[in-house]
Parts: structure tokens; sequence; C-alpha cells
């Protein structure tokens, strides 16, 4: 991912303020973790940097360019939903590789990226299982 920034986001829905000027630099290659009770705004805060959330105030910025306005299909961002959304009939490779063969990216780029994943999150020895026999933190 490009590096990405956020500076005073901010979400309300109406007069309910439920984002309350949010500002964060990630840079390129890092990995960051949103943790907190259920309810403080983590998922609203990843819904607007996906795109699938109206940001109320602030700047999104992914790569140096702002993505307020932006389209969430033309931010180059993926979401990965809390509830297992993984194609029962796939391998754990198959769901993995998905995105990218969808959008025709070369099958060694794919496998690749794939095996990087996989090795990072200490999956390699499950890819060819289907998701019915993984674990719920394996999933």
């Amino acid at each position: 991912m490009a590096q990405l920034a956020l500076s005073d986001i901010r979400k309300s829905y109406g007069s309910v303020d439920v984002i309350h000027g949010v500002s964060l630099e990630v840079e390129e290659g890092e990995l960051v973790v949103f943790v907190g009770p259920s309810g403080c705004g983590k998922s609203t805060l990843l819904r607007m940097i996906a795109g699938l959330e109206d940001i109320t105030g602030g700047e999104l910025t992914i790569g140096g360019e702002r993505m307020n306005d932006v389209e969430p299909a033309d931010r180059g961002v993926a979401m990965v939903f809390q509830s297992y959304a993984l194609y029962p009939h796939m391998t754990v490779a198959d769901n993995m590789s998905f995105g990218l063969r969808m959008t025709r990216h070369p099958k060694a780029e794919i496998e690749e990226k794939v095996r990087h994943a996989a090795d990072i999150l200490q999956l390699t020895p499950l890819l060819q299982r289907k998701p019915s026999q993984l674990s719920g933190g394996q999933r």
C-alpha cells in the first residue's frame, strides 16, 4: 500500500459526532492495527479509508493524493471484513488471490504475492485447505 495520511478526519451522523478528528500517518510497508472497545469507531474509520463511508471533515490521502471524494474502486485499497467473507468452495490460496485474479494480474505475480502474504501470516501450510478446515483465527 502507498503512504496513507489522515488529517483531522471526522465523521458525524447528523448532530452525533462519532469520529472526532483522527490524524495518523502510515508509511509504505508499515503495519497498523486499530484496537479499541466495541462501538469506538474502528470499523467506521476503516470504512472511510476504503471509501465505503463518507468523510464529514478532514483530509485522507493515499500516496500523496487526496482521496476524500474518490470512488472505492479507484482507491487501490482492500478491506477484510470481520465476518470472514471467504468463498467456502475455494482454497485459502484461491481466496487470497481472488482480487488479484479479478484485476487480471499476471499468474506469477499473484503466486508470489500470495506466498509472501501467507509467509507473513504463517498460513503457508494451510494454503490448500478450504475455509471449513481452518480455525476462526486462521480464517
